[in-house]
């Protein structure tokens, strides 16, 4: 059996902060991803300025890798369009290529990147942890980083909601439609779910859904299926997409929850990252923010010895308000009549959305960046003080 100080189970944008920051913090940590290489992810793939604060701090250049610049959204029905000008600098990447930076990042700092490995189950020993992988090998450790994205792990009580599924797709977009979504994120609204639809690295672009559970099962992974539901869902997005031919054999797919959800477990040497610890509605824009933040903050409690507790506290702290005010905001627009009424408010009053943009960032953004002191960096009162 090997021992390590901290186990990090999951390689995604959560798992790999978790695994930089330790590193840089001269902690001994394993990272075990079971994918083998570069994949895609069924991922909004924007990166709000939070986002790029975290991967900054990491040592991650997202322009460097191909990031195209977002400057709009648009929030789009059949016979409204409201668009504003975003509050921040962001970008748009493909989970595809920053997965893969992060992972290479966390190897150069040290970590010890053993993918292809897939743990089957963990136990709790002591006041550690056993892992048991599928190639047979024993992982024993004092911290266990739960970054397993929206999929759960034998051995840790962690049940959900699944009553919705993330659909995705990578598209070849016509020359005219590249044009029409430079700097543009647009979202796309109708009865049973929602989509967004913008440019990634490369002039892809990037669709990515989320629909009832009984809509997905009827689309499947089929392509054609996919867009001939959204083209009746929404005239406009299917005037989009048809000017657009899929990248990819299939349709990617994920189960998630409805509406917002935050973790309230804690303790017992467990830090549960990214969707584990807060899923926030899609539509936000946020959740790679939430990823890394929580990641980092875990690896923060880890190396200051704070324990699971407080890292607990501090990342309901983190996500309580926009994962609320999101939740409230996908709740409300489930409603037809609400639906339109919010956006014909906002398409005639275009500081609506700009509002609402700014009212689900994570706290202690505003500004594009934080104190580069260790153990001070977070936003006032998200850290506990030692206990």
């Amino acid at each position: 059996m090997r021992r390590v100080d901290t186990l990090v189970v999951g390689g995604g944008p959560a798992g790999a902060a978790a695994a930089c920051e330790l590193a840089l913090r001269d902690c001994d940590t394993i990272l075990v991803e079971r994918s083998g290489g570069p994949h895609h992810k069924v991922c909004g793939e924007f990166l709000s300025v939070e986002t790029l604060t975290y991967l900054r701090r990491l040592g991650v250049d997202a322009m460097t890798l191909g990031a195209v610049p977002v400057e709009t959204v648009s929030i789009c029905t059949d016979d409204r369009v409201a668009s504003a000008s975003l509050p921040f600098h962001a970008l748009s990447l493909s989970r595809y290529v920053l997965d893969g930076a992060l992972l290479q990042r966390a190897a150069d700092l040290g970590v010890s990147v053993q993918r292809g490995v897939l743990v089957r189950r963990v136990e709790r020993i002591g006041r550690g942890w056993i892992a048991t992988c599928d190639d047979g090998a024993i992982i024993g450790c004092n911290h266990l980083v739960l970054a397993t994205g929206k999929v759960g792990l034998r051995g840790i009580e962690d049940t959900r909601d699944g009553s919705m599924v993330g659909l995705k797709m990578h598209l070849s977009a016509a020359a005219d439609l590249r044009h029409e979504l430079a700097g543009r994120v647009e979202l796309f609204l109708f009865g049973r779910g929602y989509a967004g639809l913008e440019l990634v690295e490369g002039g892809n672009a990037n669709l990515c859904c989320l629909v009832e559970r009984d809509v997905a099962r009827s689309v499947g992974t089929d392509w054609n299926r996919l867009r001939t539901f959204l083209a009746i869902a929404n005239d406009r997005l299917g005037m989009r997409l048809s000017r657009a031919e899929p990248m990819w054999d299939r349709v990617l797919a994920v189960t998630c929850p409805q509406g917002g959800h935050l973790n309230r477990d804690g303790g017992g040497r467990l830090y549960r990252v990214g969707d584990r610890a807060a899923h926030i509605p899609p539509f936000t824009g946020d959740g790679l923010a939430i990823a890394l933040g929580t990641g980092t903050l875990a690896a923060t409690c880890i190396a200051e010895d704070r324990g699971a507790a407080d890292y607990a506290e501090a990342a309901r702290r983190l996500g309580r308000r926009p994962v609320r005010l999101a939740g409230l905001v996908s709740r409300l627009m489930a409603r037809p009549a609400v639906r339109r009424m919010m956006i014909g408010a906002a398409s005639r009053i275009p500081a609506l959305t700009a509002t609402a943009v700014r009212g689900t960032r994570l706290p202690g953004h505003r500004h594009g960046g934080v104190s580069r002191k260790r153990s001070t960096w977070w936003p006032e009162g998200c850290l506990p003080s030692h206990r």
